[in-house]
């Protein structure tokens, strides 16, 4: 995502943030704004952006899908997380695409995908072999 500029990445954190409130509160009523403020809201999706093995390993997806041009299926996006992550988390396991598919089903499950338009690219990225450049309709379409 080289490409997009600063504004464009603030953007999709932005969205992202928001996205992690509105599933919070809908799944947990009550629950404190301050609370994204704090070390498990703002600051630990701060560090997962700019740093870290989801991070790490997303970079090195994105890249291979971007170089590779082609249109890829899904058991070939399943076997590219499994190669990134053995080359370059030296045992170590992903947890952000276990996650990612988490959320996707328990969304999915509500019929709530429509209003997590970040998560619902993320995951059609991830695993569905939409393209990586389509990571932008996560602003375009989000209503928050």
């Amino acid at each position: 995502l080289d490409h997009l500029g600063g504004n464009t990445k603030a953007a999709l954190m932005r969205v992202g943030l928001l996205e992690m409130v509105e599933f919070c509160k809908y799944f947990f009523p009550g629950v404190s704004d301050h609370t994204f403020l704090q070390s498990c809201g703002l600051a630990d999706l701060i560090t997962t952006c700019y740093g870290g093995r989801n991070r790490k390993c997303a970079e090195a997806f994105a890249r291979k899908r971007i170089a590779d041009k082609k249109k890829w299926h899904e058991e070939e996006c399943e076997s590219l997380w499994k190669k990134v992550e053995n080359e370059l988390l030296n045992g170590q396991k992903l947890q952000g695409t276990l996650t990612c598919k988490e959320l996707y089903m328990v969304l999915a499950s509500k019929n709530l995908l429509d209003s997590f338009p970040l998560t619902k690219v993320i995951f059609s990225i991830a695993f569905q072999g939409v393209s990586v450049e389509r990571i932008v309709d996560g602003i375009v379409h989000s209503k928050l």
